[in-house]
């Protein structure tokens, strides 16, 4: 019956977050032309999960678990829009993609895997710079072999090939009211999960098994996919906060976190949540609540006109006051959307302007005791009227099970 309601509710969530529109793709095409010629490119090749789907619209349960074929995605400055892709999709991509231009070649061909199809769809766009945009720079993965890439900068010569996630980055950092949508689903879901985890971890039970349970409830509840669930427990806290479940039996006295990186309809939320089972001791305690409250002023600071280095100092004069040295702490938070961690990110160096639609995570740290560490973290969208919560937001107090 607990089932049946939860799934229910998932149901009626899921029409709040609507499909995508043909005027939202042809937004982000316009959009992405315009940083072409900003970036002096006359087109750009997508071979990324991200990526791809974003420009094309594309989804598929395949391509991205079998490193065997390649799918490519041309998106010219001038002139219409082609996808390379293996025979095998063809279907797959009529159904989901509204681009009408494909090419196919029965892949695998590992001699040439549609090479000679991608160099004579480059050579039809209309030349002004001389450059064809790919993916090549930081937070970026190409979907192809790097031996492929060698080849196909050859067979397009003289146009020469440059970095096109400068257009890649702005066209995804400013997130649409539809996706905008989605990424607040999924944190609906990942919250109504969380609300659960105390009585759904029980003493006794494995890293592993606490998991299992835990991406079970969030796909129960209408994810569609649980790629990352990091788990840390131990008495008084947890020693990392990105490892995978381990055989470790949950014992009283332990604090237990876990967070998720779910999806749904391929966007994604990343939060976490500290459960205690017993007393967690008075160095956490205290540990926690800095840590509340330094993501209250990571909140409060994420605000238009604002950059990423602000949100983090936001937060770390908190736990500095408090005494807590950062360390070599790296960031506290990064961007969210189609992948898990998206530019930017919230440390002292990044100058990015923070602009309404943008999609934040705040998440401070601190380490103290002998190793222990604790993490907070909730997922924000920047508005012109202030930073709206899209994660329910954790209590200020460590929830604590009774043992």
């Amino acid at each position: 019956m607990a089932a049946s309601r939860t799934a229910s509710a998932a149901r009626t969530r899921h029409r709040e977050a609507a499909e995508f529109t043909p005027a939202e793709f042809a937004g982000r095409v316009e959009r992405a032309r315009r940083l072409m010629t900003e970036q002096r490119l006359d087109g750009l090749m997508v071979t990324s999960e991200a990526n791809l789907e974003y420009l094309s619209g594309f989804t598929t349960q395949f391509a991205w678990n079998s490193p065997t074929r390649p799918w490519y995605f041309v998106l010219p400055r001038e002139g219409e829009a082609a996808a390379v892709i293996p025979e095998i999709g063809a279907g797959n991509w009529r159904a989901t993609s509204w681009c009408r231009d494909i090419a196919t070649w029965p892949s695998p061909t590992p001699e040439n895997e549609g090479l000679d199809l991608l160099a004579g769809r480059i050579a039809r766009i209309p030349r002004r710079f001389g450059r064809f945009g790919v993916e090549l720079g930081a937070e970026s993965r190409l979907g192809m072999p790097v031996a492929d890439l060698l080849r196909l900068r050859e067979l397009i010569q003289p146009v020469e090939t440059a970095d096109c996630i400068p257009v890649l980055r702005a066209l995804r950092f400013v997130k649409s009211p539809a996706e905008i949508a989605r990424i607040r689903h999924i944190c609906r879901i990942a919250s109504d999960a969380f609300d659960r985890l105390p009585r759904l971890a029980r003493i006794g039970d494995s890293e592993k098994e606490i998991c299992r349970k835990f991406a079970a409830d969030l796909l129960l509840r209408g994810a569609d996919k649980v790629p990352y669930t990091s788990i840390g427990t131990g008495k008084g806290g947890y020693s990392s906060i990105i490892m995978g479940p381990t055989g470790r039996r949950l014992a009283r006295g332990d604090i237990l976190l876990i967070d998720t990186g779910a999806r749904y309809a391929g966007y994604f939320c990343d939060f976490d949540r500290n459960v205690a089972y017993g007393d967690p001791g008075d160095a956490a305690k205290r540990i926690h609540d800095l840590l509340w409250r330094a993501t209250e002023a990571g909140i409060r600071a994420a605000v238009p006109g604002n950059t990423a280095a602000q949100v983090f100092h936001a937060q770390a004069k908190v736990l500095e006051d408090a005494g807590i040295a950062l360390g070599n702490v790296g960031r506290f938070g990064h961007g969210l959307g189609k992948a898990m961690t998206e530019h930017p990110s919230n440390k002292p160096i990044d100058r990015t302007v923070i602009e309404p639609g943008a999609v934040l995570t705040i998440e401070p740290s601190a380490m103290y005791g002998d190793g222990k560490i604790l993490v907070h973290e909730e997922n924000l969208v920047v508005t012109e009227d202030g930073p709206k919560l899209l994660s329910r937001r954790a209590p200020r107090e460590m929830p604590v099970v009774r043992v």
